[in-house]
């Protein structure tokens, strides 16, 4: 009996698989279009709405518009690598990266001063270079699925067949949470741009280039959050308890030691990473002090994005939802006006709510992490 159970269970994975991507993409298809559209006409307003600095806005107004009629691309590209990830196609998803990276550097070099014969483009070079990019990353997972052999496959993918209420149900619930942690944190970026926006370009230029580097602790940092999610999930599946305690561990001490490694590198190469960026010695200064900042960020932003791969792992997706809207959505926000415009702390009144923000991230992440470890263990 129990061995029927797992044969009907295992001929179920790769249909729930399959309808979960489809039903992914068909959503990410439509949003996309209509935000494209949306974004694509109130540019305009939106930019100023969110950028003060006069010099600036115009060149922001041009990159938003281009980035976001095109969105479509890269929304698609993120779809189809977390379900080649989820299927274990890890390696396809890092050749799609590296296909966006390289294509992405090669269109900026011909496209923003213009080489090869090229027409010089600037700020709008940069969007379609990103764009590029993005196709690239896209088409590569594409085509990959195209010639696969496996069951997860792009055949009817628009099809108007309704599918299992009962799978679309599932999938609704657990994407709910996620969808609405990224909304909201986004609204908080959204009001600690427009705070960092009243300040000094020339300060936020340096700020700008920083965050470059905590880009790259995200992508480091996210790669373990997969690795945590899949491995937790996969055991707590299996009801392999000792397996989930053992990967949440591991996970843990590899997010320390590349935390450390990226904050180390951060630190030692930061003149030379800010002399690529800028010619004046003050811009340089600034921004080796700018990269403590962002080595400390480093250490707790990857830790708290394994802990929050184990919870998601464990099939916790409201807790992260709710500490993410806390931290980024009020804390973050809030803190950033009192210190930059109340208190006169400029520029480092952002970095400072960053800090306190992340901190506090990292502390509910942890805790609750280990909370849902002893209930479901």
């Amino acid at each position: 009996m129990n061995s029927d159970k797992t044969n009907i269970s295992c001929r179920r994975k790769p249909k729930l698989i399959i309808f979960s991507v489809f039903f992914a993409l068909r959503a990410a298809t439509v949003l996309s279009v209509l935000l494209g559209i949306v974004c694509g006409v109130f540019a305009r307003p939106i930019m100023y709405l969110c950028n003060h600095q006069a010099d600036t806005v115009e060149m922001s107004v041009t990159f938003f518009r281009i980035i976001m009629v095109c969105m479509l691309f890269q929304n698609l590209s993120v779809v189809l690598n977390s379900a080649l990830r989820g299927i274990g196609k890890t390696r396809v998803t890092l050749f799609s990266s590296i296909a966006m990276g390289a294509v992405d550097i090669l269109v900026n070099y011909l496209l923003i001063e213009g080489h090869l014969g090229f027409p010089r483009l600037e700020v709008a070079g940069d969007a379609i270079a990103t764009v590029c990019g993005t196709v690239a990353a896209c088409l590569f997972s594409v085509v990959f699925l195209i010639r696969s052999s496996g069951f997860l496959h792009l055949k009817g993918v628009f099809s108007r067949r309704a599918g299992d209420k009962a799978l679309t149900g599932r999938i609704r619930s657990k994407a709910a949470g996620i969808v609405s942690e990224n909304i909201l944190t986004r609204i908080g970026f959204l009001l600690s741009s427009i705070i960092l926006s009243t300040l000094q370009s020339g300060q936020t230029a340096v700020y700008s280039v920083t965050m470059i580097l905590l880009n790259y602790t995200f992508a480091f940092g996210d790669g373990l959050q997969t690795a945590a999610l899949t491995l937790v999930g996969r055991s707590m599946g299996a009801k392999q308890y000792d397996s989930v305690r053992e990967y949440n561990r591991k996970c843990r001490i590899l997010s320390f030691l590349l935390a450390a490694v990226l904050s180390g590198l951060y630190i030692f190469g930061a003149e030379w990473f800010f002399g690529r960026f800028f010619a004046d010695s003050d811009s340089v200064k600034l921004g080796v002090r700018f990269t403590y900042v962002a080595a400390l960020l480093t250490v707790l932003q990857i830790l708290r994005l394994v802990n929050v791969g184990t919870m998601r792992g464990i099939g916790d997706v409201k807790s992260p939802m709710i500490i993410a809207s806390i931290c980024v959505l009020l804390v973050n926000p809030l803190m950033s006006w009192l210190l930059t415009v109340r208190l006169s702390h400029g520029i480092w009144g952002i970095w400072q709510a960053s800090v306190a923000s992340q901190g506090l991230w990292f502390l509910a992440a942890f805790l609750l992490s280990e909370r849902d470890m002893r209930h479901a263990l």
